[in-house]
């Protein structure tokens, strides 16, 4: 496998930007799509022919779809049954064949489509869009499996929109050394997230999960509240090395997360600044497909809900997800509908709304009710689920404690990373940040998180999170 942590995955992308500004530009989708598939069988095997066929199934029926030849009843009727065919491959390896039928823990990665979630949503997206006269078919179907199969974002995204991909993917783009730069800056910065931060986070959060019962209440609770901070290092590092991986081709993907997400005071805020680009999947292609027409408040309100179940049993097929999910449609539900209150209270406790004062307080309870919700997503399993709870709320507690030493190291690294993104603040990204400063102060920057990356960063580091789902 060619992870985006280790030397081999540097290689082929140094390989790759090599060759692709000396290849003349009608060719370099040609390039693009060979390096891809070269990655993709690095992590799928055999098992690349379910990419191929369901990018022939989506370059096919999205020229069907889009032909106003075609009588609109059965261009309808083309659509929904591609999109249910595209879907079938993600159902069965998915959810059927994890049940029961294989050992997945033993099969390994040979088993399993890389990116397969990924593309999938990316063919129904595309489908639709197409149905619903958003874009245009693609003609050329190389462009259309580069679009599917870009190495940099097959394994957990960003989820780029056609609309937004495709005409990067056609403008030939002279060699520019800034974009040279910014990938450079995204690159750094997404393996200091990872490699230093996600890595010594999971050092003190997973052995309280793997064994909740031995570890005090309070230490399995800040065990799931540092396990958000460790997801979000460790996805946004991964979104970082995709975006600047993409950057040095001259192509630019869509920002997947808030810069700090952590400390935003409302919980649909943090929902809608959390996988961006996945968020707004399920809201344009499940709940506004299922709500098209429908005017009748509670039946919108079951959407939602119904929108968030799917989100939930999208990262896996089990309770603990579908739970997870409900929770976060009944917290994002209550806040929505109790905020009047709230802001009533605060006003009688002489409190501001929207003062520094409120602000702080609305983190607070967003992030104690937050950790009470994101055991279930850690857990993944609904018994380790209640194992995990039992242990928080005193019912099964044990001794240890999960502070030991290099915590406080851990913190003060993350407050390093804090303090740029709060320079940073929410316009901006790592790379434009760091590109409008003189170059002098740019290298320093970079030559520091290259040392904390040298110094404590994790030599071999587990897979991406979200690279399971």
């Amino acid at each position: 496998m060619i992870k985006f942590t280790d030397f081999s995955y540097f290689l082929l992308l140094s390989l790759a930007v090599f060759v692709y500004y000396r290849t003349p530009g009608r060719g370099r989708w040609i390039w693009l799509l060979l390096t891809s598939v070269l990655f993709n069988l690095s992590w799928s095997g055999t098992y690349i022919v379910v990419w191929f066929a369901l990018t022939g199934l989506c370059y096919f029926a999205g020229r069907y779809i889009g032909n106003p030849d075609h009588p609109k009843k059965r261009r309808k009727i083309v659509k929904s049954v591609s999109v249910v065919v595209s879907l079938l491959p993600l159902l069965f390896f998915k959810y059927f064949l994890p049940s029961g039928v294989f050992d997945w823990s033993r099969a390994g990665h040979w088993l399993v489509p890389v990116g397969i979630s990924y593309y999938t949503f990316l063919i129904v997206g595309y489908l639709v869009d197409v149905g619903r006269k958003f874009i245009r078919p693609e003609t050329h179907p190389g462009y259309l499996a580069v679009y599917l199969g870009f190495f940099p974002t097959l394994l957990s995204g960003p989820l780029e929109r056609a609309r937004r991909f495709l005409p990067q993917l056609k403008t030939t783009v002279a060699y520019d050394p800034d974009h040279i730069r910014a990938g450079i800056c995204f690159i750094i910065w997404g393996l200091f997230k990872k490699v230093v931060l996600a890595s010594r986070f999971a050092d003190h959060t997973n052995p309280v999960f793997n064994a909740p019962g031995q570890y005090t209440a309070f230490s399995v609770f800040m065990a799931v509240l540092l396990f958000s901070v460790q997801l979000y290092c460790d996805f946004s590092g991964y979104c970082d090395i995709a975006m600047g991986s993409a950057r040095l081709f001259g192509i630019r993907l869509s920002k997947n997360f808030a810069n700090r997400y952590y400390f935003i005071p409302s919980r649909a805020e943090s929902w809608n600044a959390w996988n961006i680009t996945i968020t707004s999947w399920f809201r344009d292609y499940v709940f506004f497909s299922v709500s098209k027409g429908v005017t009748n408040p509670r039946i919108l309100e079951f959407n939602r809900l119904l929108t968030f179940l799917v989100t939930g049993l999208w990262h896996g097929a089990s309770w603990s997800f579908v739970v997870w999910g409900g929770l976060q449609w009944a917290y994002v539900t209550f806040e929505r509908n109790t905020q009047r209150f709230w802001d009533r209270m605060y006003t009688g406790m002489g409190v501001a709304v929207k003062s520094y004062a409120q602000t702080g307080g609305r983190i607070v309870i967003r992030l104690l009710t937050g950790t009470l919700i994101m055991g279930w997503f850690r857990a993944a399993e609904l018994d380790k689920g209640i194992a995990l709870y039992g242990s928080m709320f005193g019912i099964s507690a044990g001794a240890h404690s999960f502070i030991v030493p290099g915590f406080l190291l851990t913190v003060a690294l993350f407050l390093v990373m804090d303090f740029i993104n709060y320079r940073m603040g929410e316009k901006e990204d790592i790379a434009s940040y760091l590109l409008a400063k003189k170059p002098v102060i740019r290298s320093l920057y970079l030559f520091f998180l290259v040392e904390l990356v040298l110094v404590f960063g994790r030599i071999e580091v587990p897979d991406f999170y979200y690279i399971q789902f």
